[in-house]
């Protein structure tokens, strides 16, 4: 066994020493900083983990990533892959299937994005306007983990999302790569007709879609050609897909996987923090819709990102609202001057809950928070998602399709208003937060009722997490008063008219 390094060899501050992800992080950050020394001391520690005893942490043109898309996702942030990236660019840049399960925030999505971005033909090997339909079809199981996708993939394509600051290296002047290539989603009814009946999809290299869009544009009438060039399809957080999805997830997964003349079958990854049940995927390959694939299981099945605080509060339900806004004003207080601001999401049941309870929380938090709500219809989670990801907002109300896949940077702290339904929710709401590259490691709290508590109990027994209990946070309006808080007393007032 590897000792960590000690103060005189170079500290590893708070970083756990353990998580292969966490140090990759830090890694990163590091050299970004020009902190050299920290960055020599997690570089041995990695080093360390991996068994090597050589050379440093495998970048992605080691992996056999093309230059310009290796040194594109240096630029946006990711300069060292983490161990699901490392591993699963070894299967897919050799054109395996795969199958991948790792960890919430542990980088699953640049895991299968970059390889297969790698493996497509692009200017002057080929030109856009020489393929009927996309050459990737990523399949999503919501449309917000949809956009969000679309984003990155667009960025990794010389995409700028942040205004045109000279000497930003992740500008679409620092792009090295192919000019003219593009990624489109298909996430709504209004892309569907688009796709069908405009050439919305015209000379896309990639094209992101949910099951059903994706299933309504293969289709009959004026069906557009999506599998006729078709080099590879993913499917992310495979085991997210409900009911009403499954039939036409599977309907896509035929047709791209159907006879074409003088065309392979395309190549299939399947991805998510955890998989499908066993008889699923053997359907799978029994339709030989995946063949002789590699199964990859990075981490700890159903592990929650290391270093993150989990906590509960046994309240009234009526009072979830307010004992949540004070736990966070006193979470604020006690943190120190030198600490990021909070960026806080909170899981309500429902899109009718997430209504109710954002008018009051915007009066009841005093300002101190812009809220987004994040709702599964509509303009509005666009909207949501880009305030809270460009900082014009610091809380996020969510409903539980939010959970999955979406990497929003820096969360700092998760609520869930009731007990997720399962480990596995659980899971996925708390890795919004210590995801990779963010700079702070986030507290869970989740608001139960008596009768709650045992089902929360059985959810952190099974994840072998560490539960804390919190006392309810007090406010005293008369004692305000009585010391010459007439502000904060006021505002414990308005908390009881606002959020009660």
């Amino acid at each position: 066994m590897h000792a960590v390094p000690s103060a005189g060899e170079g500290s590893l501050g708070d970083v756990e020493p353990s998580d292969a992800n966490e140090l990759t992080t830090a890694l990163n950050n590091a050299i970004a900083a020009e902190d050299y020394q920290l960055a020599a001391t997690l570089r041995d520690r990695l080093r360390q983990l991996s068994g090597g005893d050589a050379g440093p942490p495998a970048d992605w043109q080691n992996l056999g990533i093309p230059s310009w898309l290796a040194e594109r996702a240096e630029h946006i942030g990711y300069r060292f892959p983490t161990d699901v990236q490392r591993r699963a660019a070894k299967v897919i840049c050799r054109g395996a299937d795969a199958i991948i399960q790792s960890a919430t925030g542990s980088g699953k999505t640049l895991a299968f994005a970059i390889p297969l971005l790698a493996r497509l033909k692009y200017p002057p090997d080929a030109y856009p306007e020489d393929f009927q339909g996309p050459q990737l079809i990523i399949v999503v199981p919501t449309r917000e983990l949809g956009v969000q996708t679309v984003m990155l993939i667009y960025q990794l394509f010389g995409g700028s999302v942040n205004a045109g600051i000279p000497g930003d290296p992740t500008n679409m002047f620092a792009y090295t790569g192919p000019r003219g290539i593009r990624v489109k989603g298909v996430l709504d009814k209004e892309e569907v007709l688009r796709a069908k009946n405009n050439g919305w999809l015209f000379a896309s290299h990639v094209v992101v879609g949910t099951p059903q869009c994706l299933a309504e544009l293969a289709a009959s009438p004026n069906p557009f050609p999506l599998t006729a060039c078709l080099k590879a399809l993913a499917v992310d957080e495979v085991d997210a897909y409900p009911k009403d999805q499954k039939d036409s997830l599977e309907f896509v997964l035929g047709q791209a996987c159907a006879q074409r003349k003088q065309l392979p079958k395309p190549q299939v990854v399947l991805v998510g923090a955890t998989l499908p049940p066993e008889h699923v995927l053997d359907s799978y390959q029994q339709q030989g819709w995946v063949q002789d694939a590699v199964t990859l299981r990075v981490g700890r099945l159903g592990q929650v990102p290391a270093g993150l605080q989990h906590r509960y509060m046994v309240v009234d339900e009526p009072r979830k609202l307010i004992l949540m806004c004070r736990q966070l004003r006193l979470d604020l207080a006690q943190q120190g001057e030198d600490t990021a601001p909070a960026r806080v999401m909170v899981f309500v049941g429902s899109e009718e809950a997430a209504r109710a309870a954002a008018m009051p929380l915007r009066s009841g938090l005093w300002a101190e928070h812009k809220v987004s709500v994040l709702l599964p219809h509509g303009e509005e989670p666009i909207q949501a998602l880009h305030a809270f990801r460009d900082n014009k907002a610091s809380f996020l109300l969510a409903t539980p399709s939010a959970a999955r896949g979406l990497d929003l940077p820096a969360v700092s702290h998760v609520y869930n208003m009731d007990p997720p339904e399962d480990s596995v929710a659980y899971l996925h709401r708390a890795g919004r937060a210590g995801r990779i590259g963010s700079p702070v490691k986030g507290i869970v709290t989740t608001l139960v009722t008596q009768e709650q508590v045992p089902e929360l109990l059985a959810i952190a027994k099974e994840l072998n997490l560490n539960l804390t209990e919190l006392p309810q946070p007090p406010a005293d309006a008369l004692t305000d008063f009585e010391e010459g808080n007439i502000d904060t007393a006021k505002k414990t007032l308005d908390d009881l008219y606002n959020l009660l």
